[in-house]
């Protein structure tokens, strides 16, 4: 955890795919989005010799790929459980698409990542722009209401044991559900991206975004 202290209801994203891992089991298929579900998912999620049943995009990080691609994966795989890992900002771009999972009752659990900012380029604008921050802290979003308004069952996880115990439930859920899950800023708990605890530590001089 680098020895970070993590604020009162903020959980540590290793912990939250610790738990997933074990409520949903390593062959369930995952959608996950660029940013925060990307580095943790790569580095604590155990996939199976067909990890193509890990779907993340690359590149320049589409904002809002894994809801709609989640819904894809549930359709090709009738009856499958699906997991998707997505953000606030991703969920911002792409929530019309619970009211397809909800109306087609799909086997979906959305499990929203929240630090409130556009971590990644937060981040980088930390480690490059001396920590001058523009345009990446956009106003919060509550996706239980969100959910709620469109029949999406959903909670908010408080603690680590309180996730967990959330991630059983959905993992046995007939239809879709969420999970919303506030976690730390890049700056306060360093994700296992190598290059920016290189560029943290001096190691390296140039600048690398991932």
């Amino acid at each position: 955890m680098d020895g970070a202290e993590l604020g009162e209801g903020v959980l540590a994203p290793y912990e939250i795919v610790g738990a997933l891992a074990d409520a949903f089991g390593r062959d369930t298929w995952i959608a996950a989005d660029a940013g925060t579900p990307t580095p943790y998912l790569a580095c604590f999620w155990q996939a199976p010799g067909d990890g193509w049943r890990v779907v993340i995009p690359r590149g320049h990080g589409p904002l809002g790929y894994a809801i709609p691609a989640s819904v894809g994966m549930a359709v090709a795989h009738p009856g499958e459980r699906v997991l998707c890992l997505t953000t606030e900002n991703s969920l911002a771009m792409a929530v019309g698409e619970w009211e397809t999972a909800r109306r087609l009752r799909l086997p979906i659990t959305f499990v929203v990542l929240d630090n409130t900012s556009m971590a990644w380029i937060k981040m980088i604008q930390h480690l490059y722009a001396g920590r001058r921050y523009f345009a990446v802290d956009p106003g919060p979003i509550d996706p239980v209401l969100l959910g709620s308004g469109m029949g999406l069952p959903g909670a908010r996880a408080h603690s680590a044991e309180e996730f967990a115990a959330l991630a059983k439930e959905a993992a046995q859920a007939d239809g879709p559900s969420l999970i919303h899950a506030m976690v730390p800023e890049h700056m306060d708990l360093t994700p296992p991206v190598p290059v920016w605890r290189a560029a943290l530590s001096g190691r390296i001089k140039s600048r690398p975004i991932h």
